[in-house]
């Protein structure tokens, strides 16, 4: 069955849950919905972005729907039970983004040349809510694509976000669309504070996440005989969160944030996490906590 539209001109791309295809003809949109029924629309714009036939609630109802129904791949690769989904992530992503609308607080160093500009008073906190609650809107037709995917997928991971976004614009309309495609621009250009605040936020929601996780599913480790006695010595393929403290997830962002209060943050949530995993028996690495960058 059917369940979104297309994205990629005169090609087909399949993914797990998703069919989309292009009608070669200009200025027509083919869009399939859930039942199979293909709804046709005309864009009568010069530039093919403003499309009044094609009103909000597809957007609402079968784009943001997606996002509900997408669980993210992390999780699902190490087994989580009810993993959560790109919606999910997002809307306490958009949480964490609001923690700048406070004043800045006296634990964050904001006097040195690198870490001034990420002071709050100096970000567009209402352009970091927006792009917080939209950076993964993508993946409503890319599909979430780690670094631990199939290596084609990751090659073409921005080209094929990129066609999503358009394609997404397209559904949304201006002046909208092009607001939601230039923030997921920014966001991948890494370039304003708005976008580094992002990432610290995406990052930080992923490790959370994974702390929660861990406290909610992971056995003591006398419970596990068979678990490996040295943690650095586990098998690529990913054991069971029940069976395996959630590792990568930690290892691969101990240097990531910069600014000074998700740095903070990530800091506090690391010790948090060493000391709930002493008590259940597990030992942490030297690369699981916060390096100096």
């Amino acid at each position: 069955m059917l369940s979104l539209f297309h994205v990629l001109h005169g090609q087909t791309c399949v993914t797990k849950e998703r069919i989309w295809s292009v009608s070669a003809k200009r200025q027509r949109q083919v869009i399939w919905l859930r039942d199979g029924k293909a709804a046709e629309m005309e864009d009568k714009s010069p530039n093919g972005y403003s499309c009044p036939q094609m009103d909000s609630l597809f957007f609402v109802s079968e784009i943001c729907g997606a996002l509900k129904k997408i669980k993210r791949t992390g999780w699902l690769r190490c087994q989580v039970p009810l993993p959560e989904s790109d919606s999910d992530h997002m809307h306490r992503c958009a949480m964490c983004a609001l923690l700048l609308t406070q004043p800045a607080d006296p634990r964050d160093d904001y006097s040195h040349p690198d870490t001034a500009k990420f002071h709050p008073s100096k970000v567009d906190t209402t352009r970091l809510l927006k792009m917080a609650v939209s950076h993964d809107l993508c993946e409503a037709l890319a599909s979430d694509i780690t670094p631990f995917c199939d290596p084609k997928k990751v090659a073409s991971k921005h080209e094929t976000e990129e066609r999503a976004m358009q394609e997404i614009r397209k559904v949304v309309g201006d002046p909208l669309g092009k607001d939601l495609y230039e923030l997921w621009h920014e966001y991948e250009a890494q370039e304003t504070v708005e976008a580094l605040y992002c990432k610290d936020i995406d990052k930080f929601e992923m490790v959370v996440q994974a702390y929660e996780y861990e406290e909610e599913h992971l056995k003591d480790r006398k419970e596990i005989p068979s678990a490996p006695d040295d943690p650095s010595s586990h098998p690529p393929a990913s054991p069971p969160v029940t069976e395996e403290p959630l590792r990568t997830f930690f290892m691969t962002t101990n240097k990531t944030m910069k600014s000074p209060l998700f740095k903070r943050l990530d800091r506090d949530l690391r010790e948090k996490r060493e000391k709930m995993l002493t008590e259940k028996g597990w030992e942490v690495t030297e690369q699981e906590r916060q390096q100096p960058q």
